[in-house]
């Protein structure tokens, strides 16, 4: 896999830009709705080339209800990893960018003031500022429960997952976008590592008042992202 670098028509001739670490693959979310499971059913034999139909069958159920709530948001991209950790546990999570018109954009200061007060009235929510390469942002640490709505089989229970969640708001007040990037991860202790996978996402993205895109969103491969920072390096 190569990484890779998305583009969203912010309107004529701008577009934001961003991109996707290499180990992340796309949940299709361009693709029609059979495309889609089909793809997805494919890739889960793919990473399970050499588990039992079960493992392939519920992989492919939950990425399908993920891409599926993705779309349904309006999400521009999702995108999954599923990798293997030195220790030999698997470790998976999901990315979505969504974009989002930012009514009354002002200043840097203002908008984040208020994306800070609008964010920490949910209790669930820990809300901090951040320094993101394009400016001030904001980022949101959370944890919740996922429920499939029954089970890949009648027989099977419904399957119910806790779940870590960061969610970093970018302001591009050149094109009055917010741009909404969310990590989900159940793999608890690695979700430190994935923030820090937030963080080059974070870092990538930018404006480009000069080039349109070919259409509302396009894929290209590009170089890796430099970022080597750490979390505390990059969120401070």
């Amino acid at each position: 896999m190569t990484e890779t670098a998305t583009e969203f028509d912010a309107g004529s001739p701008a577009s934001i830009q961003w991109q996707i670490p290499k180990e992340f693959y796309s949940l299709g979310l361009e693709l029609e709705a059979a495309e889609r499971s089909a793809y997805l059913d494919s890739m889960a034999a793919e990473i399970w080339a050499n588990g039992t139909d079960y493992q392939r069958e519920t992989v492919a159920y939950w990425y399908k209800e993920i891409a599926e709530a993705a779309a349904d948001d309006g999400a521009l991209e999702a995108a999954f990893c599923m990798l293997r950790t030195e220790e030999g546990r698997v470790t998976t999570a999901t990315l979505s960018v969504m974009a989002e018109p930012i009514a009354s954009p002002g200043d840097a200061q203002t908008v984040i003031a208020g994306l800070v007060e609008a964010l920490s009235n949910d209790p669930l929510n820990e809300v901090m500022e951040v320094n993101a390469e394009s400016g001030p942002a904001v980022l949101t640490l959370s944890g919740m429960h996922m429920t499939a709505r029954q089970g890949v089989e009648d027989s099977v229970a419904p399957v119910t997952l806790e779940l870590a969640q960061a969610t970093v708001y970018v302001p591009c007040l050149p094109v009055s976008q917010l741009v909404v990037l969310t990590l989900t991860t159940p793999s608890i202790q690695d979700f430190p590592d994935y923030v820090g996978v937030l963080a080059r996402v974070t870092d990538s993205v930018k404006v480009n008042m000069e080039q349109k895109p070919a259409g509302p969103a396009q894929r290209r491969p590009t170089d890796a992202h430099p970022s080597t920072l750490s979390v505390r390096d990059v969120f401070g």
